[in-house]
């Protein structure tokens, strides 16, 4: 992209939101800053952070991040949870600059991500789980909890193994929850706008597709309210 272009797209930017965005590239140099917060049993990810989840006693935040990026690095703790993000303004291409950090915590009850922000959790037990997903994130990994809530939107995926109670997976903007490996007791699905799911309860699904998404079923659950459109499907893996 030539200068010129460059400049142009940022004025447009700068007039569509009021606020000027200064483009942040990231050095080849890695800083590693450890964080001394306590107390969280949630996590705001924001702005293409990749974070690794593990459990343990006690806490533990450790960040890798490019050299450029460090003065615009924002950690803080909201209320119960650890927010972690970049200043407001900056346009970073995260596939180019390092943005890690590695989580221990003692009990995680939700987790919100948004801006192509990556979450793994590392064989995580937990009480129960609420995640929300906006903007192209991802959550992976292996765990075992109580009641699971998912909301995905704007082509977030979720792909989890392990077991559940229930759970309950609202799939939008096609967005992907990926469950089958998830072994639950009931499940309710509402999938909408091209959104796809697939989930493995062993009790009751209620299952709701719309507007060309699509939701499968691994097992054989007891059907409960099924619903769909003529351009959406449901049915068994």
């Amino acid at each position: 992209m030539s200068r010129l272009r460059l400049g142009a797209l940022l004025m447009v930017a700068v007039l569509v939101t009021g606020c000027a965005l200064v483009p942040v590239f990231g050095s080849g140099k890695v800083v590693t800053r450890t964080e001394s917060i306590e107390g969280f049993d949630s996590l705001i990810v924001e702005d293409g952070f990749h974070v690794k989840v593990s459990q343990g006693e006690s806490y533990s935040v450790v960040i890798c991040i490019s050299e450029g990026l460090v003065k615009r690095l924002r950690v803080s703790k909201e209320g119960s949870a650890l927010r972690i993000a970049l200043a407001p303004g900056a346009m970073v291409n995260a596939e180019k600059v390092t943005l890690e950090v590695d989580v221990r915590m003692p009990e995680l009850c939700s987790l919100g991500m948004s801006g192509g922000s990556h979450a793994d959790l590392d064989h995580c037990a937990v009480k129960s789980l609420d995640a929300t997903l906006s903007g192209g994130c991802h959550l992976s990994g292996e765990i075992e909890t109580g009641d699971a809530m998912f909301g995905l939107t704007g082509g977030s995926h979720v792909t989890l193994s392990g077991t559940a109670g229930n759970v309950t997976v609202k799939a939008a903007g096609g967005s992907h929850a990926k469950l089958g490996s998830l072994k639950a007791h009931d499940a309710v699905v509402e999938a909408t706008g091209g959104g796809h799911a697939t989930v493995h309860p062993s009790g009751r699904l209620d299952v709701t597709a719309k507007g060309g998404s699509h939701v499968k079923y691994v097992g054989s659950p007891v059907l409960g309210t099924v619903a769909s459109d003529g351009s959406s499907s449901i049915r068994k893996r």
